[in-house]
C-alpha cells in the first residue's frame, strides 16, 4: 500500500514504491522510500585511467568529472555534494592491484591505485561507489 500526495508546487510525495508487474523468484515487489534515500549508492563511476591523460568515464551516477592528478591518482568530482565527508565507499580495479579511497570531502574523494610492487599505477577497469547522504 502506498500513499501519493501532490503538493501545490508540483512535488510528488510517497512512502513506498510498489510494482504491479510480474516479479518472480521471491524478489520484493515494493521498496520503502527511506531505503532509496539512505540505503542506495549516491555516486558511482567506471573508468579507465590506463595510459591516457584524462580518465574516460564508461558509466556514472552523480559524477561531474574525473581529475587525473598523475599516475594512479584520481579525483571523481560529485555533481551533487555529499552532506558530510563521513560517507562509505568502495573502490575496485582491474588486475591484482592495491588501492584505497583517501582524502574524502563532500565534493570529491581521492582514489589511489598501486601495482603489486606498491608503485603508483594507471589501470583500466576502475570502479568506485559512494554511499551516504546527499547535501
Amino acid at each position: 500500500i502506498w500513499r501519493l500526495s501532490i503538493m501545490a508546487n508540483g512535488t510528488i510525495a510517497f512512502d513506498t514504491l510498489t510494482t504491479s508487474g510480474q516479479i518472480t523468484g521471491g524478489t520484493a515487489k515494493s521498496v520503502d522510500t527511506d531505503y532509496l534515500v539512505t540505503g542506495s549508492a549516491k555516486a558511482w563511476v567506471i573508468f579507465s585511467g590506463a595510459a591516457i591523460e584524462t580518465p574516460s568515464g564508461r558509466g556514472s551516477l552523480n559524477i561531474a568529472s574525473i581529475t587525473d592528478n598523475g599516475t594512479g591518482d584520481y579525483n571523481p568530482v560529485y555533481t551533487n555534494n555529499m552532506s558530510d565527508a563521513d560517507y562509505s565507499g568502495s573502490l575496485t580495479c582491474h588486475s591484482q592491484r592495491h588501492h584505497n579511497m583517501n582524502s574524502q570531502t563532500t565534493s570529491t574523494v581521492q582514489l589511489l591505485i598501486f601495482n603489486t610492487s606498491n608503485s603508483a599505477s594507471d589501470t583500466s577497469g576502475v570502479r568506485m561507489v559512494a554511499i551516504g547522504d546527499l547535501a
